[in-house]
C-alpha cells in the first residue's frame, strides 16, 4: 500500500510521489548515474501514463534545476538529417510487465544546474528496444556528437506515496 502523506503546502495536494533512477548500462564507457523524487498528477490519460509536473535530482552529482517544457526540445536534441528537434511529453508509468517501458519515445527531459541538459526516453526503435539519455552540453551540436552523448541505461521509478 502506498503511503499517503502531509506536506503542509510543501507540494500541491492531490500529488503522486515517484522515487527514480537511471544508470548506463556500460558504465566502463560512458559512466551515468541520476535519480532523485518525481512529483505527478495523480490522473492517469487514456493509454495510463502519468503527466510529470516536478522533479527533484542529481545526474552524475550535479544538481537538477528543474523540467524543462513538454513538447519543447532541449538545446541539441535536433534531427541532424531535418533539423526538427526531438520534443519531450514529461510522461511516466508504473512498471508492469517487462516489455512495458516506464518512459515514452519522447522522454523525460530537465535542466541541470551546470546549464547542460537531459533527455531519458524508450528508443522503442532500436533493436533490442532500451532506454537512452541524451545528455547536451554547451555549445550544444545537433546530435550525439561531442559533448553531447547518449548511452543506455536502465531507467526505472516507482510511487513511494501520495500527497493529501
Amino acid at each position: 500500500m502506498v503511503p499517503e502523506i502531509y506536506l503542509f503546502g510543501l507540494y500541491p495536494s492531490d500529488t503522486v510521489v515517484w522515487s527514480w533512477q537511471y544508470r548506463s548500462l556500460d558504465g566502463e564507457v560512458d559512466p551515468v548515474t541520476a535519480g532523485g523524487l518525481l512529483l505527478s498528477d495523480p490522473d492517469l490519460d487514456g493509454d495510463g501514463w502519468f503527466d510529470i509536473d516536478g522533479i527533484i535530482g542529481r545526474r552524475n552529482g550535479v544538481r537538477i534545476s528543474g523540467l524543462f517544457p513538454a513538447g519543447e526540445g532541449i538545446p541539441g536534441n535536433v534531427n541532424p538529417d531535418d533539423g526538427v528537434p526531438y520534443t519531450g511529453d514529461n510522461q511516466v508509468r508504473q512498471a508492469g510487465l517487462a516489455d512495458d517501458p516506464q518512459l515514452t519515445t519522447s522522454g523525460l527531459q530537465f535542466a541541470l544546474t551546470d546549464g547542460s541538459y537531459s533527455n531519458v526516453f524508450h528508443a522503442s526503435f532500436l533493436s533490442p528496444p532500451t532506454d537512452l539519455d541524451f545528455h547536451s552540453v554547451s555549445p550544444f551540436p545537433d546530435g550525439p556528437i561531442s559533448p553531447n552523448s547518449e548511452p543506455a541505461v536502465s531507467f526505472s521509478a516507482e510511487i513511494i506515496a501520495t500527497v493529501v
